[in-house]
């Protein structure tokens, strides 16, 4: 009975995150088309870069020696059942793979403040099963179930060596970029700055609050070619549904 009670458990979770797993590639596909080895070999290396890469590596070595031995041991007490059990752990991996080295369809820029990361959360909810990514902190210490649900879409540096080099690649590979105009510190500035000289601006949006102010571009702008009424600039309030306007017109462009 433990072994049936364990296995029909654990069929529940893997086929869960299983669909979970095949929605999410489905629908990168249908967006991204087929995505190279070495677009998942990038993600993959700034994933491992991140402040989570190393916590991501020792959880996949859990679930991958867990599942090991939960096979080894189901196959010695001949008990077929626990090879059930056992193929969890491999479908938890397979889950995280997907999850963590999907291509991102937006590229959220900002400062690490609590209405950030809900705003990107917001976004990440519009497009689901799209993935949604930024460098923001999310270890917010007052809302806990915030920064639990977004780690995974995080790609938080500790090596400010690195801080550039996973910002400008992510800004290649992300087909919307989304920056926060009224947040006023350097690092912002010189991702907006970098945005507008590389001609990425033709695929960013530029945020601003309800009074439409936007101190970085006002301190930017003009710069030879690129003058504010070139660019896609929307108030917080109405990002979701424009994001969601943008997403569909790349699927049609694919199409």
């Amino acid at each position: 009975m433990l072994w049936f009670g364990s296995a029909l458990t654990t069929f529940v979770i893997a086929v869960f995150y299983g669909i979970i797993a095949a929605y999410t590639w489905f629908r990168s596909r249908f967006v991204f088309g087929p995505t190279s080895q070495d677009d998942r070999k990038t993600m993959r290396r700034l994933l491992d870069i991140s402040s989570q890469g190393k916590s991501l590596i020792l959880t996949r070595l859990t679930l991958f020696y867990g599942g090991l031995g939960l096979f080894v041991v189901a196959i010695a007490a001949r008990e077929w059942l626990g090879i059930i059990v056992a193929i969890v752990p491999f479908v938890l991996i397979a889950w995280m793979e997907i999850r963590t080295t999907t291509l991102p369809i937006v590229l959220v820029l900002g400062t690490s403040t609590h209405s950030s990361i809900l705003r990107q959360r917001t976004i990440k909810y519009r497009l689901s099963p799209l993935r949604v990514v930024s460098l923001l902190d999310v270890d917010v210490p007052w809302d806990t179930s915030l920064a639990n649900e977004m780690t995974l879409d995080c790609f938080r540096t500790t090596n400010e060596d690195d801080w550039w080099l996973v910002i400008t690649r992510m800004m290649e590979i992300a087909p919307i970029l989304v920056i926060d105009t009224a947040a006023e510190t350097h690092g912002v500035h010189t991702e907006c700055q970098h945005i507008l000289k590389t001609g990425l601006w033709r695929k960013c949006l530029f945020l601003t609050p309800p009074d439409g102010s936007a101190p970085i571009l006002d301190h930017l702008l003009p710069i030879p070619g690129v003058e504010r009424s070139d660019l896609k600039i929307v108030r917080y309030e109405d990002v979701p549904q424009v994001i969601a306007l943008m997403a569909s017109e790349l699927r049609q462009r694919r199409d």
